[in-house]
């Protein structure tokens, strides 16, 4: 069906008009002439059948039909305008990869890991957002890396790896405690410290290592980045994601006395909504991070 609408030339200069009041001003605004200014509004008026404005005392005077019309045609104007400029900024997400991660997550696994992306694929502009307790906007987020949970309905996902932890402390803890034989039951003789996110965390690990264990009591903290600086100033002991602490472990920063890592039940996923699963970023970094997932 054929619209019935006049030109958008015509609508420019019939804005600008009513604006400055002038066919002049107008066409200097519109970089047009004067009289190309007055033909589109006579087309215009053509088109409506009214007149539109009138000339009084040598003045442009806007008619009672011009202004109806103005009033209900401006507010169209600036819907079309909004939704073209966010049109010529949807260019600009062909090359932007908005990730979603946990804070901890993101600082100790994910951050290191984008320095080598970025110098591969240049042509991406990173945009990194904490994901939190909260509800995950498809909108806002090419992709989330977290550990458990379904964040998006018909989201895509793929395995990165299953979580492991380990029980860790700092040297001054020990040394504050003189020579130690450093046996995995030795632990108890130590603070230990809780994630109140993971209430069941240190009851499964002294399940696995066969301790006895029905003591709670030890400081607790709500995130693990808390928790990691509490460690590392001696508060007391900790079980930490082996990703987390790998680098302070291979520093000396923290050292693991109590036995090895075990194995959780959390995993950890990329995912990202299934609308999304052809756009060029999100390819581009799921196949780069599931190829260099142990990088």
């Amino acid at each position: 069906m054929r619209r019935y609408l006049p030109s958008s030339m015509s609508l420019k200069c019939f804005e600008a008009s009513v604006r400055h009041l002038s066919f002049t001003r107008a066409a200097e605004e519109l970089h047009l002439t004067q009289s190309a200014v007055s033909r589109q509004i006579r087309n215009l008026e053509a088109f409506l059948s009214r007149d539109l404005f009138i000339r009084l005392n040598k003045r442009l005077v806007l008619t009672g039909a011009g202004a109806a019309y103005y009033r209900e045609i401006l507010p169209l104007l600036d819907g079309m305008e909004n939704a073209c400029l966010k049109m010529r900024q949807r260019e600009d997400e062909k090359t932007t990869l908005t990730l979603a991660s946990l804070p901890t997550f993101a600082s100790h696994w994910l951050v290191p890991r984008l320095v080598s992306f970025q110098r591969q694929h240049p042509q991406f502009q990173l945009n990194i957002k904490a994901l939190g307790d909260g509800e995950v906007d498809p909108h806002d987020v090419d992709i989330i890396l977290h550990y458990g949970g379904d964040h998006w309905p018909k989201a895509i996902s793929h395995h990165l790896m299953s979580e492991q932890v380990v029980a860790v402390c700092s040297p001054l803890l020990i040394d504050s405690k003189g020579d130690q034989s450093h046996l995995t039951k030795d632990i108890m003789t130590y603070p230990l410290l809780h994630l109140s996110s993971r209430i069941n965390a240190w009851p499964d690990w002294m399940s696995y290592q066969g301790i006895e264990y029905d003591v709670y009591s030890g400081a607790s903290f709500d995130h693990f980045q808390m928790i990691l600086e509490a460690v590392k100033l001696g508060m007391g002991v900790a079980l930490i994601p082996t990703i987390m602490v790998k680098q302070d472990i291979e520093s000396g920063l923290l050292i693991t006395p109590f036995g090895d890592s075990m194995t959780t039940s959390n995993e950890y996923f990329l995912s990202y909504p299934a609308d999304k699963a052809d756009l060029e970023q999100v390819v581009v970094f799921r196949d780069w991070v599931l190829q260099n997932i142990d990088g």
